[in-house]
């Protein structure tokens, strides 16, 4: 052990003992450096399982240990309730018989454990932004008792809140409770997935203007990725649609071989496909005598069979296999998993890893086993009989397996709803203020600094309009009357919408719930099984079911992330290229030696390829820049001559030459903003307070997120 080990208090250090380590890991003793020699901030970064939480957590407890404080010592912050939960339990063995406090604090944390401490405040409170939001908004009387001598906020998970408006809204919490409270703790954040470290310093220190102290293990761990094809054929009349029911049956039974026997996550890409995948693969169990060995994980059913599931992926005793969304993706503990299978390519480099991560814990190979399926039901299943989805699976793990990237944060330069929001969270906490006021107290805000005096103007001139505030004549601003029941509503907390799904239950228990309302009588899938609807409450929002055969699908709605510029140029060179991939499987050697024959006939390597009356033109670009090329040639040739098939190829009718095109293209850019490309038809308003925003500065936000005219043309 490291001279570190003496600077832990008794209690982890029996801890430590009870685990049987034999000394510290590098990443630990790189963070103990930095915290017991400096007052830096500090960032984790960090494969899973790799003792990051110990790395933040011991000193911290020590700290807090030796030198008690009064009120709440540390914060630390999840993005999931489940993850907040799941490091309650986890804290309990470490901090023993210490009697230092840990209080876990969400939606469905009961109130007395809140009372007690809003009472008593110490020790280490764990919460998501929302609660943290609350505590700021409804008791601005207590924040200086509670957080006064506040040392540390810890942030789990730093990647998943850089890339979301609720990252946004946690700085904004954190920059009010320092001023409200008058501290100024470290920050510590953990992330096992980030692309630019440096990057996720600077979201980390916000405005603090505290230095972030790195810590990082790249030493990378062994990974073994294999990428596995099958084909579903269109069902034949002539054989009564045997031969796609014979393959649809093959790929679920070798699904199964490839699962049985293993403690294993079946990752899928929806919630639909999830369903359709467990169902599916428990009938197998089922008929092979395995009657309990699949369960189900998504975030539309019960919390009951998620915590079944979770359970059962950490008993030592059994082989269990949970198919599961994006829910368990994250950090919550699940115990040692032997393998990862991931249906179809996912849609991030970074999801991949973080999903390939959740096996080889404790120092064990990563696996991960790739289904890539080619439907021929659905449309998008090849483009010009290229299977996109096996070649991005290649590139992703091209992308993964030798330059270890994973796409970089997303960011919001413009958060008009987050800035209505802490707008009106300034104005309720007092009595009322004047321009200035707002400008020092909000705009100022990190989240903000791209957002101009002028245009924060003018979305107050717009709100005095809705009657969402008021000026009285000394220039006060005040809350207006049409925004009462919403700043002082039960969901103001939250910057994210949630729609209110129809809940399903059976025999009295919750099973989940599902978006649309069926009818009587209607079959519905849910929590891998088939349900007939017996009684429908419409006024309730409620349903009850029965378990029955037979065959549903329910979809739910939901966005998909753009794919990233360089994944789409990595395809290409998978497409261009001879090279040989010894993870493929030989169905997914032979069908990527189709794809290239196809890719080159087709002329899919050339940026443009002659068709009649113009070109089909492949720019293999990201999402973003696609959909801005598109924008772009609508404009420089006409609407009605363009057609495109997102984002792998643009059909152009014309008689341009494709210097012409390309000539026009870079004369647009040079003359323009994105803002240009902004149409009625565009979907301005998607956050939850958009529609009090002018529509003037949404599409300034729009094309700030939307937009892109760095368009690398090859």
């Amino acid at each position: 052990m490291s001279d570190y080990f003496e600077k832990l208090p008794w209690f982890i250090k029996e801890y430590i003992h009870n685990c049987k380590w034999t000394g510290f890991r590098d990443i630990q003793n790189q963070t103990f450096s930095i915290f017991y020699s400096t007052d830096d901030h500090i960032l984790i970064s960090s494969g899973t399982s790799s003792g990051k939480t110990e790395a933040a957590m011991f000193p911290i407890i020590a700290s807090l240990y030796n030198n008690p404080t009064e009120g709440i010592g540390a914060l630390y912050i999840g993005p999931l309730k489940a993850l907040i939960d799941d490091q309650f339990e986890r804290m309990g063995p470490i901090l023993g018989e210490s009697e230092l406090r840990i209080t876990g604090w969400h939606g469905d944390i009961g109130q007395s454990r809140k009372t007690k401490l809003m009472d008593d405040p110490s020790g280490i409170l764990q919460i998501t932004p929302e609660s943290l939001q609350n505590i700021i908004s409804n008791h601005p009387e207590d924040i200086i008792r509670l957080f006064e001598n506040l040392r540390f906020v810890i942030i789990d998970e730093v990647h998943a809140f850089m890339s979301s408006d609720r990252g946004l809204q946690l700085l904004c919490c954190l920059q009010r409770l320092e001023v409200m409270a008058g501290c100024n703790p470290r920050r510590i954040g953990l992330s096992a997935t980030i692309a630019n470290r440096d990057e996720a310093a600077d979201w980390l220190a916000a405005d603090t203007g505290r230095h972030v102290g790195i810590v990082s293990d790249d030493s990378s761990k062994k990974m073994e990725i294999s990428i596995r094809y099958n084909a579903f054929p269109l069902p034949s009349p002539d054989d009564d649609g045997m031969e796609r029911k014979r393959a649809i049956t093959s790929y679920y039974l070798d699904l199964f071989r490839e699962t049985h026997g293993y403690n294993c996550i079946v990752f899928t890409n929806s919630r639909q496909d999830a369903e359709k995948a467990a169902k599916s693969l428990r009938l197998v169990a089922e008929a092979k005598g395995f009657p309990n060995e699949v369960s189900i994980h998504h975030g539309s059913i019960s919390k009951e069979i998620r915590k079944k599931a979770e359970s059962d992926l950490k008993d030592p005793d059994r082989k269990t296999v949970t198919v599961s969304t994006v829910t368990l993706e994250l950090g919550i503990n699940i115990g040692d998993l032997d393998k990862i299978v991931q249906i179809d390519a996912p849609f991030t480099c970074s999801g991949m890893i973080q999903r390939m991560g959740r096996s080889g814990r404790r120092g064990g190979i990563q696996s991960l086993t790739v289904m890539c399926n080619e439907d021929a039901e659905d449309w998008w299943s090849n483009v010009d009989g290229v299977s996109m989805n096996l070649v991005k699976a290649i590139a992703m793990s091209e992308l993964i397996k030798n330059e270890s990237w994973t796409e970089p944060a997303e960011k919001d330069f413009m958060p008009f709803s987050l800035l209505y929001h802490q707008t009106m969270e300034y104005l309720r906490s007092g009595l009322g203020a004047k321009m200035s006021e707002l400008y020092s107290g909000v705009l100022t805000m990190y989240p903000f600094k791209d957002i101009s005096k002028e245009q924060y103007k003018l979305m107050l001139l717009h709100l005095v309009n809705l009657k969402h505030v008021l000026i009285m004549q000394d220039k006060t601003i005040l809350i207006g009357p049409e925004a009462e029941k919403i700043v002082f509503g039960r969901e103001f907390c939250s910057v994210f919408s949630t729609e209110k799904e129809i809940d399903v239950k059976s025999e009295g228990k919750t099973v989940g719930s599902i978006q649309n309302l069926p009818q009587m009588g209607e079959l519905i899938q849910l929590a891998g099984h088939v349900w007939t609807v017996t009684a429908v409450y419409k006024d309730k929002s409620m349903i009850e079911v029965v378990e029955t055969d037979g065959e549903a699908c329910n979809p739910w709605k939901s966005g998909t992330p753009p794919t990233h510029d360089r994944i789409m140029k990595t395809m290409k060179r998978v497409l261009g290229s001879d090279d040989e991939y010894d993870y493929l499987d030989e169905a997914a050697q032979t069908r990527l030696s189709e794809c290239r024959k196809m890719a080159s006939d087709a002329g899919m390597l050339d940026l443009f390829s002659p068709r009649t009356g113009g070109y089909r033109m492949y720019p293999w670009v990201g999402t973003i820049q696609f959909d801005t090329l598109t924008r772009i040639l609508r404009k420089v040739i006409g609407t009605d001559k363009i057609g495109s098939v997102q984002p792998y190829y643009i059909d152009i009718r014309t008689n341009l030459s494709e210097d012409d095109i390309l000539s026009r293209i870079d004369k647009y850019i040079s003359n323009h903003n994105p803002v240009s490309l902004v149409t009625d038809d565009d979907l301005l308003r998607y956050n939850k307070y958009d529609k009090y925003v002018p529509e003037s500065l949404l599409a300034i936000e729009f094309a700030s997120d939307r937009l892109d005219f760095d368009i690398q043309l090859e």
